[in-house]
Parts: C-alpha cells; sequence; structure tokens
C-alpha cells in the first residue's frame, strides 16, 4: 500500500474515504466496509461529491480535511474521452440537493438485508418507498457512490452491476473493473 500525491491522479479517479464523524461510523457499520463515502476527481486539485450541502465541487485538500483514510483507485481501460465524459456529467450535477432518501433506500441492501427488514418492518417499507422514488427520479438528487457510479455509466464504463440507486461506497473499490492507485491518507 503506497502513498501517492496529487500529481499522480488522472481525471475520473475515484477516491474512496472514511471520515471521523459520526455518520461515517454509521455509514461503514451499516455497509461493513472500511469506507463511507466516495468522490470523484475532476482534475487540477478539484473533487466532485456529495455531501449534507448536495453536490459540490471543492479543492481536493477541503474534501479530505476531516478523512482519516482515502484511498484512490482507477476504472481500468477508461479512454480520456469517457473521462472526461465522467467529469462533465458530474459537474453538471453541481447545485443538486443530497439524496437523504436514497441512502435510506441503499441502506436496505447493507447489514441485516432480507433478515433485517423482517424484524424491522417498518424501517424495511421506508428503505423500499425511498429506493423506489430514487428509481423515478434519480437525478433530481444524489449520494455519493450514487453520483459517481452515474457518471461513469454515462460514460458507457460501468464499474459495476449494481444499480447506482442502491450502491454503497464499498461497491467501488470490490468492482473487478477498478484498479487500486494509491492512498492520499492513511496508507
Amino acid at each position: 500500500m503506497g502513498n501517492i500525491t496529487q500529481a499522480e491522479m488522472q481525471t475520473a479517479d475515484v477516491i474512496v474515504s472514511t471520515g471521523t464523524g459520526a455518520a461515517s461510523g454509521v455509514i461503514r457499520a451499516g455497509t461493513v466496509s472500511s469506507f463511507s463515502h466516495a468522490a470523484l476527481y475532476a482534475g487540477n486539485g478539484q473533487i466532485i461529491e456529495a455531501i449534507g450541502e448536495g453536490v459540490v465541487k471543492q479543492s481536493l485538500g477541503d474534501a479530505l480535511q476531516d478523512d482519516v483514510l482515502a484511498v484512490v483507485y482507477r476504472r481500468q481501460g477508461l479512454s480520456s474521452a469517457q473521462a472526461a465524459i465522467v467529469v462533465s456529467y458530474a459537474s453538471g450535477q453541481v447545485g443538486k440537493s443530497y439524496d437523504y432518501a436514497g441512502v435510506a433506500g441503499s441502506s436496505g441492501r447493507t447489514v441485516g438485508g432480507t433478515i433485517g427488514r423482517m424484524l424491522f418492518f417498518p424501517l424495511g417499507v421506508i428503505q423500499g418507498v425511498t429506493a423506489a422514488a430514487n428509481m423515478l427520479s434519480p437525478e433530481s438528487s444524489f449520494f455519493c457512490s450514487e453520483l459517481v457510479l452515474r457518471a461513469f455509466e454515462q460514460a458507457d464504463a460501468r464499474i459495476t452491476f449494481m444499480p447506482a440507486t442502491l450502491s454503497t461506497p464499498s461497491d467501488i473499490p470490490g468492482s473487478h473493473n477498478m484498479q487500486y492507485v494509491g492512498h492520499l491518507k492513511g496508507g
């Protein structure tokens, strides 16, 4: 596991990370993963990500400020034209709201799965309704991994077979299409 610098990153690299906040801990526990967030490197030291304030473009340094672990992955076989489409699509989503309902829907495939839904039926119903609503209007708002995966879908370079609206950050490094590049933090 080697550390890398911003200079070694390429446009459309994906950063999966873990922060110090309570929300990060909940997401990691719910997804049984080391990662709680996903962001897209837009080049020139900028990233695009979906956070509580919505879809934003900000400096890599600002984005990683509270992270204790940040790992970079690259979509294998991605052409420069496809990378441009990925970043263009994500840039076009800046200013849209954060998809809280979608996060609730995607959490239905985390710890507990079907058993969890049966034990906590009301939560399962809420998750099912929110997942269905997100699938009907997938571009009105985004959560982090949904934004990243939808951007790659637009470039005809899917990362996973999992629908973006049901994704979690842990789906990204687990994909056979993604190549480990290095650690920005925690490596």
